[in-house]
């Protein structure tokens, strides 16, 4: 039995916007006092938007500024219903269901997640403009699928199987002739049957030491198995960043939607370390007994939440915490 594994490469520039690999050596923090200085606020260097979010909505609000034509998104752009609504009130951007609910000439702008490859050319082949706002990273790992399925691999992809990301890898790797089956736990891994070449390729927002034990159940399985890590490097530094705040604060706030998988896996990771953890979309959410008596707050975000949302719930517990 042989066992390979690689990791995503640094194409194109931004270099580091394309590496899955994180050049920090100490997770970076922002530090803040409540009002009357008693409690420490800390707060993850990388929350908020990553570079793929920011690339997407640059690309849509740079499509409707020309106004010659409406502009909707392939479901919404990124999991965030307040950036979705901003986008909206101040642009006049939409999101409709798939490319057959967008208007006749209208811009279509591909969602950071992905889609299949057919939705691109069925949308531009029914007249539409197709602006392409997936995340580069997620384009690699269509094509590390892909590769996979062409050299005679199983194709496994470690992640959720409703995840837009997932289903728009599933159908590349099916353009090919391949077949892709998502692996979402260890015993799914365990109850495959026993395989001659399986390769493996990772949703990119996915916690590594999960995804990796996941992976690592496919070695008694198959002859040959090749893990490609896909897990991009903004997912491995906002995890690094979340077990340094877990490991000192009383309590954790993740900032970000119940739908962003990079969120919720945030405040997987920060609850696995035993300090209280909630996660909210804003200050709406917030309730102050949660912090009845603590001392120092952690505060992160998903990669789809504005830091604006961020700074108004710093600013909102600087004026009402207060330590017992």
């Amino acid at each position: 039995m042989s066992s390979k594994h690689e990791t995503t490469p640094t194409t194109g520039a931004p270099s580091r916007a394309l590496s899955n690999r994180s050049t920090r050596t100490i997770p970076l923090t922002e530090s803040f006092r409540s009002k009357d200085g008693s409690v420490l606020i800390e707060v993850a260097e990388s929350a908020g938007y990553c570079w793929g979010v920011e690339r997407a909505i640059d690309l849509a609000v740079e499509a409707a500024a020309k106004k010659d034509r409406p502009v909707v998104t392939h479901g919404e752009l990124i999991h965030n219903s307040y950036t979705v609504g901003k986008l909206e009130r101040e642009h006049g951007i939409t999101a409709v269901a798939d490319h057959h609910s967008a208007p006749a000439g209208a811009a279509l702008v591909i969602r950071a997640h992905g889609v299949p490859p057919a939705v691109k050319r069925e949308a531009a082949a029914a007249g539409l403009e197709v602006i392409d706002g997936t995340c580069p990273l997620v384009d690699i790992i269509h094509r590390k699928a892909v590769a996979l399925a062409k050299d005679g691999y199983d194709v496994f992809i470690v992640g959720q199987p409703t995840h837009p990301e997932i289903i728009g890898i599933m159908a590349s790797v099916a353009e090919v002739g391949g077949n892709a089956r998502v692996l979402e736990s260890v015993a799914d891994a365990e109850a495959l049957p026993p395989l001659k070449k399986a390769g493996v390729v990772i949703q990119s927002t996915l916690i590594a030491k999960k995804a990796g034990l996941i992976a690592a159940a496919l070695v008694p399985k198959a002859r040959e198995v090749k893990i490609v890590n896909t897990i991009c490097h903004v997912t491995t530094e906002r995890q690094e960043e979340a077990d340094h705040l877990a490991a000192s604060a009383d309590v954790i706030l993740v900032v970000g939607s119940p739908h962003s998988s990079n969120s919720v896996k945030l405040k997987e990771v920060c609850g696995a370390m035993g300090v209280p953890t909630f996660q909210v979309e804003g200050v709406d959410g917030i309730d102050l007994a949660w912090f009845a008596g603590k001392k120092h707050v952690g505060i992160h975000a998903g990669a789809s939440t504005p830091r604006e949302i961020i700074q108004e719930i710093v600013a909102h517990l600087q004026e009402r915490l207060v330590a017992a």
